[in-house]
C-alpha cells in the first residue's frame, strides 16, 4: 500500500529504505490518478527488495513544491542509498524527476537497476 506522507517525513523514509519513489501528485490531477495503480503495483513487486513508494500532495505541501520547483504533476522523484537520483534523458540532458505518466516498464527498469546496484 502506497502511503501518503508529509514533506517533513521524507528524509526519514529516504534514510530507512534502499530506494524510494516519491510521487508528487494532486487530488484534482487526472494523470496522477492514472499513475497511482502503476506505482501501487511497483511497490508490491519490489517492496521485499528494499523499494518504498510514497505519495506527497503538492497542494498540502506547498513549501516542498516551491523548494523543489514542482511545476507539473505527477512528478516522481527517485532516491537511492539516501541520495536523489539524476537521470540522463537520452539526449544529453539531466533530469532530477520523471514528469507525467511513463510506461510502467520505465518505473520497473529504474527500480530493478537501483535495487541490484
Amino acid at each position: 500500500m502506497v502511503e501518503e506522507i508529509k514533506a517533513d517525513e521524507l528524509e526519514k523514509i529516504v534514510s530507512e529504505n534502499k530506494v524510494v519513489f516519491l510521487d508528487c501528485h494532486a487530488t484534482w490531477c487526472g494523470p496522477c490518478k492514472t499513475l497511482s495503480p502503476i506505482l501501487e503495483e511497483l511497490d508490491e513487486k519490489f517492496a521485499e527488495k528494499g523499494l518504498k513508494v510514497v505519495k506527497l500532495d503538492v497542494d498540502q505541501n506547498r513549501e516542498f513544491s516551491m523548494t523543489h520547483q514542482v511545476t507539473g504533476v505527477p512528478s516522481v522523484f527517485v532516491y537511492s542509498e539516501g541520495k536523489q537520483v539524476v537521470f540522463d534523458d537520452g539526449k544529453g540532458q539531466k533530469m532530477d524527476r520523471l514528469v507525467g505518466v511513463m510506461p510502467p516498464e520505465i518505473y520497473s527498469q529504474i527500480a530493478e537497476e537501483l535495487l541490484t546496484a
